[in-house]
């Protein structure tokens, strides 16, 4: 099965998800080809009636009658996501767990069925957040689980409760990048794997651009650089840059060709956390990874040089960095 981006959409019941993933996938997904995995408890979806027909959907698979991190198996799984890439070959594939989920293990199902997990995003209602972590253990480890906390419905509570209620979830998850909304409306590609393929793109549009303007990528306060290179880069180098990224790089992504292997590397940074897939492709293939996060102008020199400081000496080549 070919490496597909995975993001896990998780949330306590009510809380907003299925409103967000409509948002999101009528607004957001620059038409590429999407695929959606939703789990309902009962033998009857309600959700997926609300998200099929939208353009963006290029199929849909229910995974009914049981939660799908502890009982819909392996099999069951690993067969509706078999189907999904060998029939509709989809950019993204995005996986709305029921709201009694725990995402940890759906993650680690996605990882042993060799898909790349991009992320994991946990909408919280702002308005009834608080009685959720008191009456269940389950939604305080969707919150720890979670790459982006959304703070869905914050129109139904005020500027010092909202306050508190971030301070809280800072506590329960620091790493986690926050995003407020209401009724799941974002206007961030951030979320989402095919979002920063479209950073990716802006970034070289804009280059040759004058660095004093003031609209360069302005979506939310985030920017982006892409960095290319000709020459392989070390491995051990390169995953301890990625371990020392500031907090204000909330996502990179790319392909890496590491000295000495024949695979190239597919990697994924997302608000402190990084995976590494393989993948085999033509040679001739260099190195190119886009970063984002906020107050980018002020790390990206230091980046590139840390990127460059990664590149070895196999053979003639030359960084190019957009």
């Amino acid at each position: 099965m070919r490496t597909v981006a995975v993001d896990i959409l998780t949330g306590f019941l009510g809380s907003g998800k299925t409103t967000l993933l409509r948002h999101v996938l009528d607004h957001g997904l620059k038409g590429k080809p999407v695929a959606v995995v939703m789990n309902e408890i009962g033998e009857v979806g309600i959700d997926g009636r609300v998200v099929t027909g939208l353009s963006a959907v290029e199929k849909m698979v229910e995974l009914s009658s049981g939660c799908i991190c502890c009982t819909i198996d392996d099999y069951r799984f690993d067969l509706a996501i078999q189907e999904i890439v060998e029939t509709t070959n989809p950019h993204l594939i995005i996986i709305e767990s029921t709201g009694l989920a725990d995402p940890e293990p759906v993650a680690e199902r996605v990882r042993s069925a060799g898909l790349g997990l991009d992320a994991i995003i946990t909408v919280v209602d702002a308005a009834h957040v608080d009685r959720h972590l008191a009456e269940t253990e389950v939604a305080a480890r969707q919150i720890a689980a979670a790459d982006f906390l959304v703070v869905n419905k914050v129109d139904l509570v005020g500027e010092r409760a909202l306050g508190k209620l971030e301070r809280r979830l800072g506590r329960l998850n620091a790493r986690a990048e926050r995003l407020r909304s209401v009724r799941g409306a974002l206007d961030s590609d951030l979320l989402f794997a095919t979002g920063v393929a479209s950073w990716r793109e802006r970034a070289r549009n804009d280059a040759g651009r004058a660095a004093a303007d003031a609209g360069h990528l302005h979506v939310d306060g985030f920017a982006s650089f892409v960095f290319r290179s000709d020459r392989p880069l070390d491995q051990p180098a390169f995953e301890r840059l990625l371990d020392k990224l500031p907090r204000d790089v909330v996502r990179a992504k790319g392909i890496v060709r590491f000295a000495g292997r024949d695979w190239q590397c597919l990697f994924n940074y997302t608000c402190g956390r990084h995976e590494l897939s393989w993948v085999k492709l033509p040679e001739g293939v260099g190195s190119q990874a886009v970063f984002i996060g906020r107050d980018l102008p002020r790390h990206e020199p230091r980046l590139r040089a840390a990127l460059a400081g990664c590149e070895t000496a196999d053979h003639e080549g030359r960084s190019t960095n957009v």
